[in-house]
């Protein structure tokens, strides 16, 4: 899915399908800008073009942020693994996962456009792409994001990360048998630990300044 690849879209002769209708050439243009910062003028984007963004630097979950640009299923290639590079189109491609909501959505729009961003995030979490995410892994990452936190202790943060594995088991092994042996929270469970979470409007990437080229959290 996208527009056609290189500048034509950039130009605005055609807008990415991934993206919202009101998306305006302006907009592209802007995003491309952003492209070519990172590419640093070439066609296409590799892993070590993302050493170039201060912000990312020293964001403790830096790598899986980068993995995520760069994860077939988030470009929507319905396959397993990774890309070597990203040409603008696969940019755009990952950037429409963090569009505002549009106000004229209905229902069933604002449920699929909910349900493409956490399954991005779960993506994240996912690492080794088996479709489910252990309850330990899940510990993993959210004690990873609170390590950023430099007003958090150690000891505080390995807390607040086990309180959210404990909450998750409650959510997803409690739907189980006494026989039955957990895997890993599925999808369907993933919805579920998110449900009433304000994921729309929170989950973004800050790629519109420039003087500071992304901001991911």
């Amino acid at each position: 899915p996208g527009a056609s690849r290189g500048l034509p879209c950039a130009q605005g002769s055609l807008s990415p399908p991934s993206f919202p209708p009101t998306v305006t050439s302006e907009q592209i243009e802007h995003l491309h800008r952003r492209f070519k910062q990172l590419s640093q003028d070439q066609l296409t984007i590799r892993k070590e073009n993302f050493d170039s963004i201060p912000d990312l630097e020293f964001n403790p979950i830096r790598g899986k942020i980068v993995h995520a640009f760069f994860d077939k299923r988030n470009l929507r290639q319905e396959s397993d693994g990774l890309v070597d590079e990203i040409n603008f189109e696969d940019f755009l491609t990952i950037m429409s996962y963090f569009r505002p909501i549009e106000m004229n959505m209905d229902e069933e729009q604002l449920d699929r456009f909910r349900k493409e961003k956490l399954k991005f995030l779960f993506h994240m979490y996912d690492s080794d792409h088996d479709g489910k995410i252990t309850l330990q892994e899940y510990r993993n990452v959210v004690e990873e994001l609170l390590s950023g936190n430099p007003h958090l202790e150690k000891e505080s943060a390995r807390s607040i990360a086990d309180g959210a594995m404990m909450e998750a088991a409650s959510i997803c092994v409690g739907q189980m048998g006494p026989d039955q042996v957990y895997e890993g929270i599925t999808f369907e469970d993933f919805l579920k630990m998110w449900q009433g979470i304000d994921i729309e409007t929170k989950m973004h990437v800050r790629f519109l300044n420039m003087e500071t080229i992304a901001h991911c959290y």
